[in-house]
């Protein structure tokens, strides 16, 4: 897709992609925040803000799939903004990158599916529209003219890249809790639960661990049989002293295993 975003839209569009950054911290880096020489990416303001929407700085290791479009951005840049104007000003917050964001999607043929319409069959005030998966050529059949396909990209927002950064790195087997640090969340479960989208084919690969030939060593106790229970005994002096002292409880579990309630702070003898 980022071969399809043109101009300095494909540097704005990868550090998205790379580092999780938000649209607004992207329009208020500066190039002073980025040591290629460290690989690092300090993020510290969104917009003209003093902070970020975490309310802290943090530093952003950068990917060395990333290097060259930050190169690109530093050299394009008019200002000392890393993704200025053209006349050198910070971007405001009515910037709309999902537009180049659509367009990429559409060319990319990351689409939902293709609308097929009739350009004579609309001048003459009846619009004939035929929705397919592919965008081959085909005729009207009204008036046999071609239909001219038209791409209808995946719903998707600028700020989405952020899950499109997370889901790239659970896939790729980075545990979460470092996930959680380059995207700044507040909690792992914002990370895992909201962030992270993992495909059919990921949990497919977690379940063909099961089986006989990845068994873990502990595994053969779970495939013994069961030890025969042994006969409950007539008279409560029969049970051992520890049973009765769990017995001693209230019954709060629905199964007849005993359970401690709570704590034991004074040694059992």
């Amino acid at each position: 897709m980022l071969e399809h975003v043109p101009g300095l839209g494909r540097p704005f569009t990868a550090i998205a992609i790379y580092a999780g950054l938000r649209k607004g911290e992207l329009c208020g880096l500066r190039k002073c925040d980025v040591d290629l020489d460290a690989s690092l990416i300090t993020v510290r303001c969104s917009y003209d803000r003093e902070t970020t929407k975490g309310g802290h700085a943090d530093v952003i290791p950068v990917a060395p799939a990333l290097a060259p479009y930050l190169h690109d951005a530093i050299d394009a840049s008019p200002s000392d903004l890393m993704f200025a104007w053209p006349d050198g000003s910070m971007r405001s917050p009515e910037c709309d990158p999902e537009k180049v964001l659509r367009r990429a999607l559409g060319r990319a043929g990351l689409v939902e599916r293709y609308d097929h319409s009739c350009r004579r069959c609309k001048s003459r005030g009846t619009p004939y529209v035929e929705e397919h998966k592919d965008a081959d050529v085909r005729c009207c059949p009204t008036c046999g003219a071609k239909l001219w396909p038209k791409a209808i990209p995946r719903p998707m927002r600028f700020h989405d890249l952020r899950h499109t950064a997370a889901t790239l790195m659970l896939r790729a087997g980075v545990d979460a809790h470092r996930v959680q640090r380059i995207l700044r969340h507040a909690a792992v479960t914002t990370t895992t639960g909201t962030y992270g989208h993992l495909a059919v084919d990921d949990l497919r690969e977690a379940v063909a661990r099961l089986g006989p030939k990845n068994r873990a060593p502990f595994a053969d106790s779970l495939l013994t049989k069961a030890p025969r229970a042994l006969p409950a005994p007539k008279h409560a002096e029969d049970l051992p002293r520890r049973i009765k002292f769990f017995q001693s409880e209230p019954r709060g579990d629905r199964t007849d295993d005993p359970r401690l309630k709570r704590p034991v702070l004074y040694q059992l003898s």
